[in-house]
């Protein structure tokens, strides 16, 4: 029986990764609630837990319901304005915790009316709680339909214990659903540690992961490049992670979107956590730090490895336009500024013109107009 983690106070690490969540869904909200396109909007947590430790600290369900507010109760007007239906759906398997998850969602939902002005809290009856094993639900026929339904706006949360519940088959499945943004924990140290175990195994096929023996710091990032492997090469879609060192393991986020904009959010998150890779809570590339003799003397290695490798792409002809390597960015885990970095560096070396008119756009990719695409001729 893993060990119950809303039973005391959360610790440091603990929060960083609710943070995290908290600001990835900040990201990710008011996107769908201005989209006219998505009828119903679905918030989907799996692993809800008890909703609180025993200091009040809000877990993820109750995080994603303070959010949902916006500012001065600001989403709640405009969902209620626009009639936006937005439902949530909270599992958690343990039947007790459930039940206080339960006393919980009703007990902020109730503090939360008292300093309302709407006349009620517009998400009062639209929060589901179940009590099941992931495994049932993920294959129930109503999740299913959820999942499959491309009018459908979802943002998942699976907070699992260890690794076993988001293995391989299930993953597949989710980068298939249409509009869903999911994030997922995963323990990195325990199938670093047990590679080779059967246990490990039949969840992962841990035999195709390169750990570097040397560098456990690259543990989490290995293991989400295992799970970048099984997206099929002719899909487009985005996978990002962030490492969270705890004592002398490590955890960690792998976050997956089939859109330029949901990448481009979840990526703003984790730069503001990590400015010298985007991806850890430690010096993952051993930069020198803030506080050290040559702090800001050099780019982060990580950017600048990225725009290199970026350079090496365009100078081989495999990226021939703005947006190709926009996008191109995003896969490598960086922002378009990176991108646009490359360019203007090989423009004023004079390895390349440009085809159309040079532009610094690097943000909002998927809104990239045709007459703002230009295409990139290596120079002879």
């Amino acid at each position: 029986m893993p060990a119950d983690i809303n039973k005391k106070a959360f610790d440091e690490k603990t929060l960083l990764k609710l943070d995290i969540f908290r600001e990835c869904f900040r990201e990710w909200f008011p996107v769908f609630l201005n989209n006219i396109f998505i009828e119903r909007i679905y918030i989907m947590d799996m692993f809800a837990g008890s909703g609180t430790d025993p200091e009040r600290n809000l877990g993820s369900p109750l995080i994603l319901l303070d959010e949902v507010r916006g500012p001065e109760s600001s989403f709640c007007s405009t969902a209620k304005e626009r009639g936006r239906d937005i439902r949530f759906w909270f599992n958690e398997a343990e039947p007790s915790k459930a039940k206080e998850l339960n006393m919980n969602v009703d007990s902020f939902i109730g503090r939360c009316e008292q300093n309302c002005n709407l006349h009620g809290c517009y998400f009062a009856d639209k929060v589901k709680i179940t009590s099941d094993k992931f495994g049932v639900i993920f294959n129930s026929e109503e999740f299913i339909n959820i999942a499959s339904n491309k009018k459908y706006g979802k943002f998942l949360v699976l907070d699992q214990y260890g690794f076993k519940q988001v293995g391989e088959d299930v993953f597949e499945k989710l980068i298939e659903f249409p509009a869903m943004d999911f994030i997922f924990f995963i323990s990195s140290s325990t199938i670093r540690r047990f590679k080779e175990h059967e246990s490990v195994k039949r969840h992962i096929n841990s035999s195709r992961i390169e750990f570097d023996v040397d560098n456990p710091k690259l543990s989490h990032r290995q293991i989400a490049d295992h799970y970048r492997s099984l997206v099929p090469q002719d899909k487009e879609y985005y996978i990002h992670h962030f490492s969270i060192l705890k004592g002398p393991n490590r955890y960690g986020l792998i976050f997956g979107t089939g859109h330029t904009y949901g990448m481009e959010k979840f990526l703003n998150v984790c730069w503001r956590k990590d400015e010298y890779a985007g991806e850890s809570d430690e010096l993952i590339n051993n930069d020198w730090g803030k506080n050290t003799l040559f702090a800001g003397v050099e780019p982060p290695q990580k950017k600048r490895i990225v725009k290199e490798d970026i350079q090496q792409q365009i100078l081989r002809g495999r990226i021939t336009d703005n947006k190709t390597g926009l996008k191109y960015a995003l896969q490598r885990g960086c922002l378009g500024d990176v991108y646009v970095e490359a360019v203007k560096e090989l423009l004023s070396n004079r390895k390349i013109s440009i085809e159309g008119t040079f532009n610094r756009k690097r943000t909002s990719i998927h809104s990239i107009k045709d007459q703002d695409v230009y295409k990139i001729r290596v120079s002879k």
